[in-house]
């Protein structure tokens, strides 16, 4: 199957926090999506691999992706060796995704910076023809960094406002992990109220940038091309 938006997330639940109105607005369009996953979160403070499982399940449903496959690389250790590349490559190469989500290069969690690099790079050499694998060679047109913990300035803000609500319930589809009546054994910063009223208030404010009730700020390296200022600002003929 070719997907045409496929998000890869450190953790189950980084996805959906980052990009998932994007996802949920692509899906209602027509677009094929898909999420992959690096680790099963095993660290968590919070919840086990059965209930993350469960609890991943239920926010892909959410989602209503495509796929969601997941890579088993240990949590709190994702490092960029071969090994690892070779994993994402293969996701790469065996859905062919015309776009790629990554978290930004800098967060608070070491799990998410490395994981940047790790895919960053792999997406570069999953385009070298010589590099040999059991698929062909592949490269995306399109790659975009989503947003975690840390605020970027971003290149462009998506509008979310029909799809935010979705997008919080995919979120908090992990109950063990964000503010809900799920008996945790510690608080960490992201199960307390503060941390979930952030994914409205986040994106009333990058909302507020584009006139709209809510958006979703993505990063990328590339130049954006436009051929229509009009057109591309929704403005029409009178």
């Amino acid at each position: 199957m070719k997907i045409d938006l496929l998000a890869f997330g450190p953790h189950p639940d980084d996805v959906e926090m980052g990009c998932g109105g994007l996802l949920i607005k692509l899906k209602k369009i027509g677009y094929k999506t898909g999420i992959i996953d690096l680790t099963r979160g095993e660290l968590s403070s919070n919840g086990d691999i059965k209930t993350r499982t469960k609890e991943t399940q239920a926010a892909s449903e959410v989602l209503e992706i495509d796929v969601r496959e997941n890579l088993n690389l240990q949590d709190g250790n994702i490092i960029n060796d071969i090994e690892s590349r070779n994993r994402i490559i293969e996701m790469l190469r065996k859905y062919r995704p015309k776009m790629v989500l990554f978290p930004y290069y800098k967060d608070r969690h070491p799990d998410h910076e490395n994981a940047h690099k790790l895919i960053k790079d792999s997406v570069f050499i999953s385009g070298l023809v010589r590099y040999q694998t059991s698929l062909d060679f592949f490269r995306p047109d399109i790659v975009l960094n989503y947003m975690l913990h840390f605020e970027f300035i971003p290149s462009f803000i998506v509008d979310i406002a029909d799809e935010l609500e979705k997008k919080v319930e995919a979120v908090t589809a992990y109950k063990s992990q964000f503010f809900s009546n799920f008996e945790k054994d510690v608080v960490t910063h992201i199960s307390t109220k503060s941390f979930n009223d952030i994914l409205h208030t986040r994106a009333k404010y990058f909302g507020l940038k584009i006139n709209s009730s809510a958006g979703e700020a993505y990063f990328t390296h590339s130049k954006i091309r436009v051929n229509n200022p009009m057109e591309f600002f929704n403005y029409v003929k009178y």
